[in-house]
């Protein structure tokens, strides 16, 4: 099996005024992996349900290869879809599960059909259960089931909506290993919907954040992480904090920031284009960037609130002096001496390459 690509070329949903989708272009590889994530509300289903054919596109195409499937009802469409809660017919064996898209669609021949369905068992690891129903399994063989029924007939595109939303923790990541294996094995187009933004980076190859109906980047995980182009994307992808300053000055390719405190920060750059002084923005910087040092070493001083073991490191809460309640988030070794008890002062460091900055008003990158 060989995934096609899949574009999206000026889709938009509107309700009356209510515009659930933006104006969207997204074009997925050949045998890509992309997940979509957001908040509640984003659109990212419904982006889903217009590729799957629920919803019909207010504007735009949905192009599968070289073919455009925007009017086409869903099941002319060709495309898997693997539903949260699997949507398996109870009355059916695990065998029959799978057949049932083979007979719907008429293939293979009557004597290839059985040769397909035996490699999809043991493609998903089930051979020992296909006469099993669906209230016989577990929560991850049932959603082994409803990938393999989704993959059996060869899909141009895979669609799953958040499926693994309804499995524990330890097993939740176990089957993310098996989704992206059988995804890797049969070089499928997949288009994963969740609201885990850990999964999303575990399984894509890229990922799209949707955020109030548009898309507001999509990229690696690793640049996403590292180069967000909004504070939304920056504080929906990971841990991220945020100080509010007003640049001061500007020199050699570096911003100088003055935060509420008064404290002055040093910026190692701030894009392409010099900042006027005046700027409003926010200074984001990951927990595990920032170091802690005795009061005096630096100009940003705060007071340590809390200590919360996290397993490989602790995470300081520590809330900045004149900074009307702002508290940074610090990751910190287990094994780190010398911080102060709880209600004790000390000084945060910020390292100047670490920074990155946002308009205050619009929240995009500078």
């Amino acid at each position: 099996m060989i995934g096609q690509s899949l574009s999206l070329r000026g889709i938009r949903k509107a309700y009356d005024a209510t515009y659930a989708v933006h104006e969207t272009d997204l074009d997925i590889g050949a045998g890509e992996f992309v997940s979509i994530v957001g908040p509640s509300g984003s659109g990212k289903t419904t982006l889903l349900t217009m590729i799957a054919g629920f919803e019909r596109p207010t504007t735009g195409s949905v192009v599968v290869g070289n073919v455009d499937i925007t009017r086409l009802a869903p099941n002319r469409r060709d495309i898997g879809m693997v539903f949260q809660k699997y949507a398996l017919f109870p009355h059916m064996t695990v065998r029959k599960n799978l057949e049932f898209p083979l007979r719907m669609r008429k293939r293979p021949r009557r004597e290839d059909l059985g040769k397909r369905v035996d490699a999809m068992l043991d493609m998903v690891q089930l051979s020992a259960f296909a006469h099993r129903y669906p209230h016989q399994l577990s929560g991850g063989q049932q959603q082994r089931v409803a990938v393999g029924r989704a993959l059996v007939f060869n899909p141009p595109v895979l669609l799953m909506d958040e499926p693994l939303g309804a499995l524990d923790k330890k097993l939740r990541e176990a089957m993310q290993l098996e989704v992206k294996r059988l995804q890797q094995q049969l070089g499928a187009t997949v288009v994963y919907v969740t609201h885990d933004q850990e999964e999303a980076l575990t399984l894509s190859d890229r990922v799209a954040v949707m955020h109030k109906g548009q898309l507001e980047q999509i990229g690696s995980p690793l640049e996403l992480y590292t180069e967000p182009q909004s504070a939304f994307v920056a504080d929906f992808v990971g841990t991220i904090n945020f100080i509010p300053g007003v640049v001061v000055g500007y020199e050699c390719g570096a911003a100088t920031i003055r935060i509420a405190s008064g404290a002055i920060i040093e910026t190692a750059t701030t894009g392409t284009q010099p900042l006027p002084v005046g700027t409003m923005v926010s200074i984001a910087v990951r927990p595990q960037h920032i170091g802690v040092c005795p009061p005096g070493a630096s100009g940003v001083t705060g007071t340590l609130e809390n200590l919360v073991f996290s397993g490989a490191s602790r995470t300081a809460h520590v809330r900045l002096t004149d900074m009307e309640g702002l508290t940074l988030r610090i990751q910190v070794p287990n094994e780190l001496a010398g911080l102060p008890e709880l209600g004790g002062m000390l000084a945060v460091a910020l390292p100047s390459d670490k920074l990155k900055l946002f308009h205050a008003e619009n929240g995009r990158r500078l």
